[in-house]
């Protein structure tokens, strides 16, 4: 049942349909027997006519009367016989024979003659000295009595869908508030909890929005939680950890050699301050958790920006980086925009071997945004591509076949962003020779102000928020 509208329009049609059938099939049997009843009374009456009507003399002018056959179309044609108690014939009209037809007992009866079924009446005359057999044609009886029938049912059958707009009308009025209520909870922004209004809710919808209302409270208080578990978890790991790095740091100056032990130590302290910081990351830009207002961001300065904080770990690894396209305006939130780019730059740096080539491109495509980031790395299988995207997901296990470390949650931050943007991201193959070509594409914006055009216009953001530091890069 894919619509409750259509599913009752047709089940009261079908109601009302199947109610006047049987109302027809009665009032058709029911009339039927009353046109018998009047036609019957008809030849009673057809009786008394011609005992008026038919001359004394026939009975002795030596041959029967014949009456000339009628020549208008009567819908109903009504046949007699004249006989005398003996059954001599003394007259009948042009369409009956000269032999008696039944026997001289009174009543009605049917019999067969000239091809055709007739409706007999057996009668006496007034004075008894003769009789009557009168006949109607069976089929025109019926034909007659089922058109006077027919006229008043089809009046019904042309109705039912008169009667099914009428349906279809007033159900749609009737389902007004569900209409109403899915609209309501449609516009909604993922973050607005608030309780559905019930005042003026019909009946039926009021245990639909208590329930929905009770939802609506368990996920606010879950979202509060998971809140305060991010702050918390913000300020009880970094500090521990932050405490880590200087006793580690201080472990490094103060032995000489370094044993390998403490640089692996080191490697861990680092590593496990990145995984935090990317699950926090992880955290604040899910959609539905996300908080920030969307406004107009110069996404190609943006990401110009972001190619000059990596400008020091591209000359390390001597990458030749090249930057072109049109000046682009999305509508979104600069933070989390400045987390896809870093994630995306910085994985294409990580993973591209030293004198390698990277390319960020940012496209005006008619309504389209096209945001590039392309490289000339090991890439990814097609196989794989759809994986990529999962949390903690890497390629090759815990530590990539480059022997780059990492956690697996760069790119599930950026899904995220994008799902958050309403934008799509697809997966290709590198324009060089070899290497992976990421797409992300936005709706454009047409009217760019106010505008955020550069990271100092990013509400002062904190580094761990877009992503900005290199050891926040997977």
């Amino acid at each position: 049942m894919k619509s409750i509208r259509r599913f009752l329009v047709i089940l009261m049609v079908a109601i009302v349909t199947l109610a006047n059938f049987a109302a027809a099939l009665r009032g058709y049997l029911a009339s039927m027997d009353e046109a018998e009843r009047l036609f019957n009374q008809r030849l009673l009456q057809q009786v008394d006519l011609l005992n008026y009507a038919l001359p004394k003399s026939a009975a002795v002018a030596g041959k029967p009367l014949e009456f000339p056959a009628r020549t208008s179309n009567a819908e109903s044609s009504l046949e007699f016989q004249w006989l005398d108690n003996n059954g001599a014939l003394l007259a009948r009209s042009a369409a009956m024979p000269d032999s008696v037809l039944v026997p001289l007992q009174e009543g009605f009866r049917y019999f067969n003659f000239n091809n055709y079924r007739w409706h007999l009446l057996v009668m006496p005359s007034s004075d008894k000295q003769s009789w009557y057999i009168l006949a109607e044609r069976d089929d025109q009886r019926y034909r007659l009595a089922e058109s006077m029938i027919l006229q008043a049912v089809f009046p019904m059958i042309i109705a039912l869908p008169l009667l099914a707009l009428i349906m279809w009308w007033v159900t749609g009025i009737g389902l007004r508030p569900v209409a109403h209520l899915a609209s309501e909870l449609r516009q909604r922004e993922a973050t607005d909890l608030r309780p559905l209004a019930q005042q003026d809710m019909p009946e039926e919808l009021t245990q639909l929005t208590q329930s929905a209302n009770e939802l609506l409270r368990r996920l606010e208080a879950s979202f509060a939680r998971e809140k305060r578990f991010s702050g918390d978890a913000a300020h009880e790991l970094r500090t521990p950890l932050a405490a880590l790095k200087i006793h580690c740091e201080n472990l490094l100056q103060e032995l000489q050699p370094v044993p390998e032990s403490v640089i692996k130590l080191q490697l861990g302290i680092e590593r496990m301050s990145y995984l935090v910081e990317q699950i926090l990351l992880l955290n604040r830009t899910a959609p539905d958790h996300f908080m920030g207002q969307f406004a107009p961001v110069n996404l190609t300065r943006l990401a110009k920006h972001c190619v000059v904080d990596y400008s020091a770990l591209l000359a390390q690894k001597n990458h030749q980086i090249e930057f072109d396209g049109d000046d682009c305006w999305v509508l979104g939130d600069a933070a989390a925009l400045a987390s896809l780019l870093n994630n995306l730059l910085g994985n294409a740096i990580k993973y591209t071997p030293p004198n390698g080539m990277i390319a960020v491109n940012t496209w005006l495509r008619g309504r389209d945004v096209v945001l590039e980031v392309m490289d000339n790395g090991p890439g990814i299988p097609v196989e794989q591509q759809a994986r990529v995207f999962d949390r903690f997901y890497r390629l090759g296990g815990d530590r990539h076949n480059s022997q780059t470390p990492g956690c697996g949650l760069g790119l599930s931050i950026v899904q995220q962003v994008v799902e958050l943007h309403g934008a799509q991201i697809a997966l290709t193959s590198s324009r060089f020779e070899q290497g992976l070509l990421v797409m992300v594409t936005f709706a454009a914006l047409a009217a760019p102000r106010p505008a955020i055009n550069s990271p100092s216009e990013l509400n002062k953001l904190d580094p761990s928020d877009a992503g900005e530091s290199d050891e926040k890069n997977n």
